[in-house]
């Protein structure tokens, strides 16, 4: 109750879990006794004069860390993960390890409105998505429109039983990735949820939707309703629904992507190097490839 997630402590308390962090004792203990893990943005040490995170054991999950979650969830527990803009490659942790085994990549990048970007500091800077962007039925039961800030996107591998919880709306709302230097205009999974053996997880690409505090979104839009439906599907014993409800913009099939659109259709390789170079450039500018600590956050 002392963190951004207070909102959704609350929430788990009124449907009747009782919440307890970990670290107390070793995962093995305490995941036997658990009904839902819910793993926040983990992250290295900060580095005030480079502005990035650089790597932390502690912030890193261990190879037996992940055999008991996987283990938890294959035997009916239920996760919710959240990640950080530019996946692992900004924050220094390994949480792609975690989840690659579900079915699904985390990728290093970020989307970003550029044009809002533009007016707009990085940290402030937000993209929506409305009720067409949310494919699974129960997701956008009484919501209209989710707002997030910038966040990773994910890859979805062949044959898993995953479905995208929610979209980015693609066009000038792109995704960045800073490893591979590459642009994606395509509308892509911001947000993912599937099973694996009898369990159910959820993976976010950022925190900041479901979180109060400074940054928080939970307040605004329907994100508070959003919130609500995520853990309902969590924690409900029925049959889990994965059925993407069909619409105009899921028939194009922008979310079942095996790669990234490198460059933009029609134009040739130097020119598209161009727009590479120039998009790297508004990010550095404007802060969003730096990691800013809390003080500089408020300035």
């Amino acid at each position: 109750m002392h963190t951004n997630y207070a909102g959704v402590t609350e929430l788990l308390c009124r449907l009747g879990c009782t919440c307890a962090p970990t670290g107390l004792a070793p995962l093995s203990e305490l995941l036997p006794r658990a009904r839902l893990l819910v793993v926040p943005p983990s992250t290295g040490s900060y580095h005030a004069g480079k502005k990035c995170w650089l790597p932390q054991p502690e912030s890193r999950f261990t190879v037996e860390n992940i055999r008991d979650i996987l283990s938890f969830v294959q035997g009916g527990g239920r996760l919710l993960a959240f990640a950080y803009r530019f996946g692992d490659s900004f924050t220094a942790s390994n949480l792609r390890e975690l989840i690659s085994p579900l079915g699904c990549l985390l990728n290093d990048d970020a989307v970003v409105d550029l044009q809002l970007l533009r007016d707009t500091h990085p940290l402030d800077s937000y993209f929506d998505t409305p009720k067409c962007l949310l494919p699974l039925a129960w997701s956008h039961e009484q919501v209209d429109t989710v707002r997030w800030r910038t966040m990773a996107t994910f890859t979805i591998l062949p044959g898993a039983n995953i479905k995208p919880l929610a979209l980015s709306a693609g066009g000038s709302c792109i995704s960045f990735n800073r490893s591979l230097r590459r642009i994606s205009f395509a509308s892509l999974p911001v947000a993912v949820a599937g099973t694996y053996g009898t369990g159910r997880f959820i993976v976010l690409g950022g925190p900041h939707a479901f979180e109060i505090g400074e940054f928080g979104l939970l307040g605004t839009n329907d994100n508070g309703r959003f919130m609500q439906n995520v853990v309902r599907w969590l924690l409900n014993d029925g049959q889990p629904d994965l059925q993407v409800v069909p619409t105009a913009h899921h028939a194009l099939g922008t979310f079942f992507f095996n790669n990234y659109l490198e460059i933009i259709r029609g134009e040739d390789r130097h020119t598209s190097q161009q727009t590479v170079a120039y998009v790297e450039r508004v990010l550095r500018r404007t802060g969003v490839l730096k990691a800013l600590d809390r003080p500089g956050w408020l300035t």
